[in-house]
C-alpha cells in the first residue's frame, strides 16, 4: 500500500500532466487555428478570413463606398525560376508585411493566390487619386532590393472593381476586378490602374458570345464576302473591289468586321476567314470569268490577310493552292497587309511579301501613312499598290487640308517613281474626289462612288455599268 503521501504525489504528477496535455494540445489547436486563418508564407489573413471581415464591413456598407484592389507582381515566376521559391517566398513575406501597413481603418489585404493581393479599400472619388495611391503602394524597390539585381524594376499590374452592391458575393468583387486586368494587361503602362466598367463587362459578354458562336455560325453559312468597288480615277470605270468580311447574324443583323475580327485574331479563327474569303474571292472571279463582260472588263478583287497568317509556315502552299483550284482567267487577286505589321517584324513582311508575288498575286500595303511606315522601308517593299490612310482626308480645317494635300501628293509622286499604283480609301465627297484626282491618284474607293455590298449586288453592279459604258 502507497503511503498518502505518495499517493498525493503521483495525483499532483498526472493532474500536472494532464494540464500540460491539454496546454499543449490547445497550443496545438492555437497554431493549426493560426495557420488556417492566416497565409503561410505572408502572415496576412487567408482569404476566408478576409471574406469573413470583409462582409461584416460592407454589411453596413453604401454603393460605392469601397473598392477591391487587384495586384499582381510582374513576370514573378521569372524571378522564382532564377532565384529559387525560397527567394521569391521571401519577397512575397516583405510585400505581405508592406501592403499591410499601407491599409488604413477598415481597410483589408490578403494574398489571394501565388503573387496576387487582394485589397478591400476605401474607395475615391476622382481616378487619379486611385492611380496615385497605388503608385505610392507598389513603389517597392528599396523593399526587395536585397533579394534582386541591382536597378531591377520590381512592378505590378493593378486593377480595381467599385462595389456597387455590398452585399454581393465577395469572391465574385475580386473576379470582376482581376477580369479587367486579365482583359487588358497588355495594353496599358506600369503602375496604370485598369476599373471594371460596364462597358469591359458588356465587351467581355460580347467576346464570350463569339467565341462560342463562331464555329456554328461558320457551319451555318453566316460568314459573306461583301464587295466595295474600286474605280480608274482618269475615266471612273470599274478596275475591281474589295472583298470585306461581314457576319450575317440571326438575332442581330449584318456584322461590321470590327465587331470580331480582333478577337478572331486573338483567338486564332481568322485563318478559317481568310481561306473563306479567299475562296469566295476566286469563286466569284472564276464565275465572272465565264461571262462575256470579264473580255473587256478584267477585274482585281483584293482581300485582307490578317498579320496572324505570316506566321503560317504553310501560309503560301495554302493561298496557291486555294487560287489553283479555280480558273480566273485574266482576273487577278490581290493580297491586302496593313501597314501596322511592319512594326512586328519588317524583314519577316518584306520576305513573305516576295513569296506571295512570286505565287501569282499582287501585294497591297493597306493602311500606308498610319504611322509605323518609312520611306526606307517602302523602298524595299515588293508592293505593287499602296492605299493611301483614309486619315488623310478626314481633316475640314482648311489649312490641315492644305497640308495633307502637300503629304498626299508628295507619296503619289514618290508612288509613282517607284512604279507603285495608289489607291485612295475613304473617299466621300466630290471635294475629296477633285484633290485626288488632281494629285494623280490611280484609284478610289469609298461612299462617294459605292458603298460595300452584297455579291449578287456586285454582279448587278457591273453589269449596269458595263450596259452604261456600251
Amino acid at each position: 500500500m502507497y503511503s498518502p503521501r505518495f499517493a498525493a504525489m503521483i495525483l499532483i504528477f498526472f493532474a500536472t500532466l494532464i494540464c500540460f496535455v491539454i496546454a499543449l494540445l490547445l497550443l496545438i489547436l492555437h497554431k493549426k487555428s493560426y495557420m488556417i486563418e492566416h497565409d503561410n508564407i505572408t502572415g496576412l489573413p487567408a482569404y476566408r478570413h478576409f471574406e469573413t471581415d470583409a462582409k461584416k464591413l460592407l454589411k453596413n456598407a453604401i454603393p460605392n463606398e469601397y473598392m477591391v484592389l487587384s495586384l499582381n507582381a510582374d513576370n514573378f515566376r521569372i524571378i522564382n525560376d532564377t532565384y529559387g521559391i525560397l527567394c521569391g517566398n521571401e519577397i512575397l513575406k516583405l510585400l505581405g508585411h508592406h501592403f499591410k501597413s499601407q491599409c488604413g481603418k477598415n481597410e483589408f489585404v490578403c494574398r489571394f493566390y501565388a503573387d496576387n493581393f487582394v485589397f478591400l479599400m476605401k474607395n475615391m472619388e476622382f481616378f487619379w487619386d486611385i492611380e496615385e495611391r497605388v503608385y505610392n503602394m507598389t513603389n517597392v524597390d528599396n523593399i526587395v532590393k536585397k533579394y534582386l539585381p541591382p536597378k531591377y524594376q520590381f512592378t505590378f499590374s493593378a486593377s480595381i472593381y467599385r462595389i456597387e452592391n455590398p452585399l454581393d458575393d465577395i469572391e465574385s468583387m475580386i473576379d470582376k476586378a482581376n477580369l479587367a486586368q486579365k482583359l487588358y494587361k497588355n495594353r496599358f503602362a506600369t503602375h496604370r490602374v485598369i476599373e471594371y466598367t460596364s462597358e469591359l463587362k458588356d465587351s467581355h459578354n460580347w467576346n464570350r458570345e463569339i467565341t462560342l458562336s463562331m464555329e456554328e455560325a461558320f457551319e451555318n453559312k453566316e460568314f459573306e464576302v461583301f464587295y466595295q468597288p474600286k474605280f480608274k480615277f482618269e475615266d471612273e470605270t470599274v478596275i475591281g473591289a474589295e472583298a470585306l468580311i461581314r457576319w450575317n447574324n440571326p438575332r442581330k443583323g449584318f456584322l461590321s468586321p470590327a465587331r470580331f475580327i480582333p478577337l478572331f485574331e486573338d483567338n486564332g479563327f481568322i485563318e478559317k476567314i481568310d481561306k473563306f474569303v479567299l475562296n469566295r474571292v476566286c469563286l466569284f472571279l472564276e464565275e465572272w470569268n465565264k461571262t462575256p463582260e470579264s473580255k473587256s472588263q478584267p477585274l482585281t478583287i483584293s482581300f485582307n490577310l490578317s498579320r496572324y497568317n505570316l506566321y503560317n509556315p504553310n501560309l503560301i502552299s495554302d493561298l496557291k493552292q486555294i487560287s489553283r483550284s479555280y480558273d480566273i482567267g485574266d482576273n487577278k487577286i490581290e493580297v491586302e497587309l496593313t501597314e501596322r505589321i511592319m512594326i512586328d517584324n519588317p524583314s519577316r513582311l518584306i520576305k513573305i511579301m516576295s513569296e506571295i508575288k512570286k505565287a501569282g498575286f499582287s501585294v497591297s500595303v493597306d493602311d500606308f501613312g498610319a504611322g509605323y511606315s518609312s520611306l526606307n522601308l517602302l523602298k524595299n517593299m515588293p508592293a505593287d499598290v499602296i492605299k493611301l490612310d483614309k486619315e488623310f482626308l478626314s481633316s475640314q480645317e482648311e489649312n490641315k487640308n492644305q497640308k495633307e494635300r502637300i503629304i498626299i501628293t508628295s507619296v503619289i509622286e514618290m508612288a509613282k517613281k517607284l512604279n507603285i499604283t495608289t489607291v485612295a480609301e475613304g473617299v466621300e465627297t466630290k471635294d475629296q474626289c477633285e484633290m485626288l484626282k488632281t494629285s494623280g491618284c490611280d484609284i478610289a474607293q469609298g461612299f462617294y462612288y459605292a458603298k460595300p455590298m452584297q455579291e449578287k449586288l456586285f454582279k448587278e453592279f457591273l453589269g449596269m455599268k458595263e450596259k452604261q459604258s456600251v
